[in-house]
């Protein structure tokens, strides 16, 4: 089983699987998943807005690297988390789905000159992605009042939060399912706040 965060991934890739579209918000909304997989685990807790870690660390890499910096620095809060070493998290995720087997990577160049890094889907992935949209869409789509597969309730809160959604859910029906994708977002708090938090600020950036 993938980690919340490579689920998170998974659902960025377009729907061929070789494409992961290059965007400013997959960081944070990968270091949330990170995060949340932790607090919901047991491993990190939640103190008056502020993460404290406890018992042991995480086998796996990118969880751990989490876990140990908050360990080392407790009564933090959520946002400085989520916005800390995002890009280091998403390599970091990008490698454990590659061990694997859900992705591959090739190298080319650009006009013949600029190295680029081409990363794609395999059979095994393209078949986790589409596993990974349709639970998200399953957990969107779910009436009120009825509970939702908790992890994939979890991971479309925060992809909601994250703006990662496009992949599981057509414009028309994210407006539609607004009041849901809401609830689902509030309930994977006090990380998807902070997610919304970090996407909103480099969303400004961009454009100030």
């Amino acid at each position: 089983m993938t980690t919340l965060a490579g689920d998170m991934i998974l659902l960025a890739f377009d729907a061929e699987g070789g494409r992961l579209p290059v965007r400013q918000s997959l960081a944070p909304a990968v270091r949330g998943a990170l995060l949340a997989e932790l607090l919901d685990g047991g491993a990190l807790t939640d103190e008056a807005g502020t993460a404290g870690a406890v018992g042991e660390a995480p086998r796996d890499a990118a969880l751990r690297e989490v876990w140990q910096r908050v360990s080392a620095e407790p009564g933090r809060k959520w946002l400085h988390w989520v916005r800390k070493d995002g890009r280091a998290s998403v390599h970091e995720v990008l490698r454990g789905l590659e061990k694997d087997g859900l992705l591959e990577r090739s190298a080319g160049r650009v006009f013949g000159l600029f190295p680029l890094e081409r990363v794609g889907l395999t059979p095994e992935g393209l078949a986790a992605a589409g596993e990974v949209r349709a639970a998200v869409a399953a957990a969107a789509e779910e009436p009120a009042g009825r509970a939702a597969d908790g992890r994939a309730a979890l991971l479309a809160g925060l992809a909601h939060a994250g703006g990662q959604l496009g992949t599981a859910l057509s414009a028309d029906r994210r407006r539609a399912l607004k009041d849901r994708l809401t609830a689902l977002s509030e309930s994977a708090a006090p990380v998807s706040p902070a997610v919304r938090r970090a996407v909103q600020d480099l969303q400004g950036a961009a454009v100030s």
